[in-house]
């Protein structure tokens, strides 16, 4: 009875452990031993330095090789909020990025420990959550949306939708957010969240995992004093949770420094202070460095072990001094017993009490190793370990399906900007071709009309397309780099989403020009006209989303399309006759969806008509196939232009997942 009393107790424990059904906090103690990244910016594929944005005369510069953090130890113990502080380029960032495991390059040594246990990215991505220096949300969600949107993405798939709204509430009362909870995140143009109401709705995303471990980039930047300090104090309270919190700071505030327990401040890549934060001052006049009175001591450490680099003096005179202070710590370091961390993987488990001892068995199971517990035990720990598994693919494309939906019904100015593109569009051309007369100087102009309805809400369409792809960047490439969902659900989402806003505008652009320039009212005609030019505008939005998705910045990707959709008009047969485009070319009018878009529209209103003709006249056009053959369009039929459309709009289609798979999303500075 007493082994079945005992092994319950296990069960209980690793449930509330594990955290499917529970608020508790594992915590987690962080050793770091000897860290050092070193990065060299070795020359990559000419792909690679154009989505980097480098000229080809850079391409042959030799790769520099710069010591980032060098042999940087200490302990960030959970409860306690510590404060990583120093200068420019003194390695702040790039600290919080080695040990959340976000480095996309260069050579990391060292060792990093969760408890007793060497982090592993697997490990830290269900125990730590990442906090960037800036605030990417979605304007036009409300806190509540943007927080259950994430959760239903990062919760496990046992999570039912009450239990989702239960974990929401309760990181919104966590972060005092609940008068703001129906409120919409905002920004520059759109009224909403002040800037420290953003900053927390950004805590709070990472806190919808009941993280042990929270990194933060500066989490005051950009922020006034006042709710900077508001900020501070709220990472202390969720600190005093059990969690274990790493911020970057550049230059606190004194009651910012008076508030964080641990303080570390790093000098060219070294730790010149680590400690107590009330210890910094004494710990620098112990060494000849008092902080002057009246003086803020964050301020004026960070100038000590800044490098002065205004004459080779004064650097000389600042480096000696950085030299120094790393020294000094370096041997009060050493002066201190260092802990074993290796000692606790030799305690046996029975002896392991309350978190930490389940804390082993789920890092132990996380990492494939044998749990020293019974069959039992260890069954029920990997189907819990199931049930942690985020949302499959289908259900991440669903919520981001809705997202995207719900985003775009909620900008109504760019809705009405849609519509009312289309409308006028449609009008201006239907006035220049309104009632199209079938003598034999209208011929041109029916050929106009077809091609000007294939080029002219396209191109307008891959404008704003373009546009609104990088803007989406904003957001979407962090929430690829959390693992927040695959490339593919974003992909069939994006593309999806936009479908039914498609076919509205689409009719809209059709509908007036149709019957103001007295087109066939033939039904099949009608549809079959309709088809085509939709077809031909979805193809321009693949075209635009693809640009957007493979090249890095609005006016590359703009330039981009803007030229292959210039050659695709100038090969159409319109401008020129295909006749005419020399052989060295003419594959370019193969592979324009224009022309099969254009030859399209001619062979289903032109190719029947009856035109008025002189029989005297010579070169009279009698009907639409001498027309046709006029434009050298005769040959083709309705499913070859088809099938140049749709190949075309499949192969963009294509080029944009690999672009969305294998090219970092990452929005640059306009």
């Amino acid at each position: 009875m007493e082994r079945q009393a005992s092994g319950s107790d296990r069960l209980d424990a690793v449930i509330d452990l594990i955290g499917a059904h529970t608020t508790d906090i594992v915590p987690i103690d962080l050793h770091v031993d000897k860290l050092s990244y070193t990065v060299t910016d070795v020359p990559g594929s000419w792909w690679q330095k154009i989505t980097n944005i480098q000229m080809p005369w850079e391409w042959m510069e030799k790769g520099k090789t710069t010591e980032v953090l060098k042999d940087v130890s200490f302990t960030a113990k959970s409860g306690q909020l510590m404060a990583v502080m120093g200068g420019s380029g003194s390695g702040k960032t790039s600290l919080l990025d080695v040990l959340a495991c976000r480095t996309s390059s260069g050579v990391v040594t060292g060792d990093v420990y969760l408890n007793s246990v060497v982090r592993t990215k697997a490990i830290l991505d269900s125990c730590a959550g990442y906090v960037r220096q800036d605030d990417r949300l979605i304007a036009f969600l409300t806190v509540r949306e943007t927080l259950m949107f994430v959760a239903q993405l990062k919760l496990p798939r046992t999570f039912n939708r009450a239990m989702i709204r239960n974990r929401v509430d309760l990181v919104i009362a966590e972060l005092g957010l609940t008068q703001a909870a129906d409120t919409k995140v905002g920004n520059d143009s759109i009224r909403g969240l002040s800037g420290g109401e953003r900053r927390r709705v950004s805590i709070g995303i990472q806190l919808l995992i009941l993280p042990s471990v929270l990194f933060l980039d500066e989490p005051t930047s950009g922020l006034d004093s006042f709710t900077a300090n508001s900020i501070i104090k709220t990472l202390s309270r969720l600190a005093s949770k059990h969690r274990t919190i790493i911020m970057s700071i550049h230059q606190p505030r004194f009651d910012i420094f008076t508030t964080v327990d641990t303080m570390m401040l790093l000098s060219k890549g070294s730790i010149v202070f680590n400690g107590p934060a009330k210890e910094m001052v004494n710990y620098f006049t112990s060494l000849g460095y008092p902080c002057p009175e009246h003086m803020n001591p964050c301020d004026y450490y960070i100038d000590l072990t800044t490098v002065d680099n205004t004459s080779p003096e004064r650097e000389d005179r600042s480096l000696a001094v950085v030299q120094r202070l790393h020294e000094a710590f370096k041997s009060k370091q050493e002066e201190h017993t260092v802990v074993d961390l290796n000692k606790q993987e030799a305690i046996d488990t029975d002896v392991l009490k309350g978190p930490a001892r389940w804390s082993k068995v789920l890092f132990d199971t996380l990492q494939g190793k044998r749990v020293t517990e019974d069959d039992t035990l260890q069954n029920l720990i990997d189907a819990m370990e199931r049930q942690r598994a985020s949302p499959g693919l289908v259900i991440q494309f669903f919520i981001l399906f809705r997202r995207f939906i719900r985003v775009t019904l909620d900008d109504y100015l760019a809705l009405l900007t849609h519509v009312i593109q289309a409308l006028l569009m449609s009008l201006l051309l239907g006035l220049a071709y309104i009632s199209l007369k079938l003598d034999q100087v209208s011929i041109r102009d029916w050929f106009g009309v077809m091609f000007m309805m294939s080029v002219m809400y396209p191109y307008m369409v891959i404008l704003g397309l373009i546009g609104t792809c990088h803007e989406e960047r904003r957001f979407i490439y962090f929430e690829l780099q959390d693992k927040l969902y695959h490339p593919a659900a974003l992909y069939f989402a994006k593309v999806l989403s936009d479908v039914p806003f498609h076919l509205v505008y689409v009719l809209i652009y059709i509908i007036p020009l149709y019957f103001m320039a007295g087109l066939s009212m033939d039904a099949y005609t009608v549809c079959m006209f309709a088809l085509f030019v939709g077809v031909s505008v979805f193809t321009s939005r693949c075209l635009a989303m693809m640009s957007a998705a493979i090249l890095p910045t609005y006016q590359i990707a703009s330039f981009f399309s803007q030229t292959l959709f210039s050659l695709f008009i100038m090969s159409a047969g319109f401008l020129i006759n295909l006749r005419n485009i020399i052989s060295e070319t003419r594959w370019i009018s193969d592979l324009s969806y224009l022309r099969w878009g254009f030859q399209a529209l001619c062979l289903i209103e032109i190719k029947n008509l009856k035109f008025q003709c002189d029989e005297k006249s010579p070169s009279c056009v009698k009907d639409g196939n001498d027309a046709l053959l006029t434009y050298a369009l005769e040959g083709g039929e309705l499913w070859q232009c088809a099938l140049g459309l749709g190949g075309t709009m499949i192969f963009f289609l294509i080029v944009m997942f690999l672009g969305l798979r294998f090219v970092p999303q990452k929005p640059h500075n306009e």
